[in-house]
């Protein structure tokens, strides 16, 4: 009798849409794999990576054992008590006699990895440190100290509806190719089918999106600053703006008209290498649609003046009233949130921050790109332990031979990691962790406006022997640490609980 091949329902967990998968699996293989009808948002939708998935949990590199390296570099394999013990006593060493100061964190989750970096916390606390570093801290901590001084908090993250836009606006962000909006192809084809609806471009190049817009506006490289002040001077100087939702909603108009009054228009769009016509026509559409929004991502939050950058282009949403609006920009609600609030210098609060650059904390991270100088340095503050999670900054950092010579000078680097990826080859330990689909995970990515989704997924796939899920890794390791009881009785009740609700009740008693 042939073995049939058991079918399953997943996640795509190669970017922040996680779109929803149905595959087919074979001796351990993802053999099929097609978007899931039945997925509240992606709606059976899936890009051409979701194709690549089997390699991602199939591929050669994959850790099944942890390793330890030997003083010529090489590695030897080790029993997890003897990794967790050693790794836990060379951690409570450097804090105790350097301060928590001396450890930092760097990851806690990839794309559809996030419960993991949830449970780092607990580490983080044991450690004594402060310091987290991560891929998301190097990209949007600029916008989220904009999202502040706007609107309050740095927690105040700003999602574009785009499904219900009559006007929508994409600068610096390709989502033909790199997705990063829900069901990214159809939506834009919606647009550019439906006369009654408007796409603008702003981007030095013709991608596809752009190639489907009506009005490309292709600046000089890192002249989006310029360009996007021409724009709201062009608001401002010709009576564009919501005056009735400027007047009920913000403070602090007046100063921001009388600097974009003083704009110079046609000098600044001669610099930015954009037609002014163009760039006029593009503010009447803005200005007079009926409802418009802005999307934006990596290609202008890391090009130059990019904090500078995030705080015009939400000027386009807020002056012409496009904002908490449907079709608009809106504050979006987190189900688990994944940055904090951390104050500035103009709150008179303490600002925390790293002992050799000094740099400020903001949303309770530190960008990558200063934590080289913060290890290789002989300052009596320097780092000298560091905890890496699903990440890899030495390939991915924006210095690469700067996190190689630091990374050298670490006193300890573990890295807890599915493969032995460049910056696990420069750590102590490695520890072998479950694939995303061998564990019970979950995207924090809930980024979506007018409907959240949260998608908890159950493991597909067996994990190899010796390997753990980051959870049981950061449990032992805080246990080894001292720092929790190996049977906490509060963990031990929870763990009882019956996951099922009856009549509204929870089974089990706390």
């Amino acid at each position: 009798m042939t073995r049939q091949p058991a079918h399953d329902v997943t996640a795509c967990i190669l970017c922040s849409q996680n779109c929803g998968l149905q595959v087919t699996l074979e001796d351990g293989h993802l053999t099929r794999i097609v978007g899931d009808e039945g997925h509240p948002s992606t709606k059976g939708y899936i890009c051409q990576k979701a194709a690549r998935l089997d390699w991602y949990q199939n591929h050669g590199d994959r850790l099944t054992t942890p390793l330890r390296r030997r003083a010529d570099g090489s590695f030897e394999a080790i029993p997890w008590d003897t990794a967790i013990k050693e790794i836990a006593e060379r951690l409570v060493a450097i804090r105790d006699t350097h301060g928590g100061k001396a450890l930092a964190y760097y990851g806690g989750g990839g794309q559809g990895n996030h419960l993991g970096g949830a449970y780092a916390a607990p580490l983080r606390t044991a450690m004594g440190t402060s310091y987290y570093y991560s891929a998301l801290a190097q990209e949007k901590t600029g916008d989220f100290w904009v999202n502040g001084k706007l609107f309050g908090r740095q927690t105040c993250h700003v999602s574009e509806d785009i499904e219900s836009a009559q006007c929508v606006v994409f600068i610096g962000t390709n989502p033909w190719q790199s997705h990063g909006i829900s069901r990214a192809r159809r939506q834009l084809t919606a647009i550019h089918q439906d006369p009654s609806r408007t796409m603008i471009v702003i981007d030095p190049v013709r991608s596809e999106t752009a190639a489907l817009a009506d009005l490309h506006l292709s600046l000089v490289p890192g002249s989006d600053a310029l360009l996007l002040s021409a724009l709201l001077a062009v608001l401002v100087q010709e009576d564009l703006v919501d005056r009735q939702f400027i007047d009920a909603h913000t403070l602090g108009f007046d100063q921001v008209r009388d600097r974009l009054s003083a704009v110079d228009v046609g000098d600044h769009c001669a610099r930015a290498g954009v037609a002014e016509a163009d760039l006029r026509q593009a503010a009447h559409l803005i200005a007079t649609a009926r409802s418009a929004c802005v999307r934006v991502d990596l290609g202008l939050q890391q090009s130059l003046n990019s904090t500078l950058n995030s705080y015009l282009e939400k000027l386009i949403f807020l002056l012409t009233g496009n904002f908490a609006k449907a079709g608009g920009n809106n504050l979006h609600s987190f189900l688990v949130p994944l940055i904090g609030n951390s104050p500035d210098a103009d709150s008179g609060e303490a600002v925390r921050r790293t002992q050799v650059t000094g740099f400020p904390e903001i949303s309770r991270l530190f960008p990558p790109n200063v934590l080289p100088k913060e290890i290789d340095t002989d300052h009596p503050g320097r780092t000298r332990g560091l905890v890496v999670d699903s990440a890899n900054p030495i390939r991915s950092g924006a210095d690469a031979q700067a996190y190689q010579a630091a990374f050298e000078k670490l006193e300890l680097c573990v890295v807890i990691d599915v493969a032995m990826t460049e910056t696990a080859q420069a750590a102590h330990y490695v520890l072998p962790a479950a694939s995303q689909f061998e564990k019970w995970e979950a995207t924090a990515f809930s980024l979506s406006f007018p409907t959240n989704y949260f998608h908890l997924r159950a493991p597909i796939l067996p994990a190899p022997e010796g390997t753990l899920p980051e959870p049981e890794i950061y449990r032992r390791l805080v246990v080894a640490m001292g720092e929790l009881p190996d049977s906490h009785p509060v963990l031990l009740r929870v763990a009882k609980l019956d996951r099922r609700i009856v009549k509204g009740k929870v089974r089990g008693i706390l």
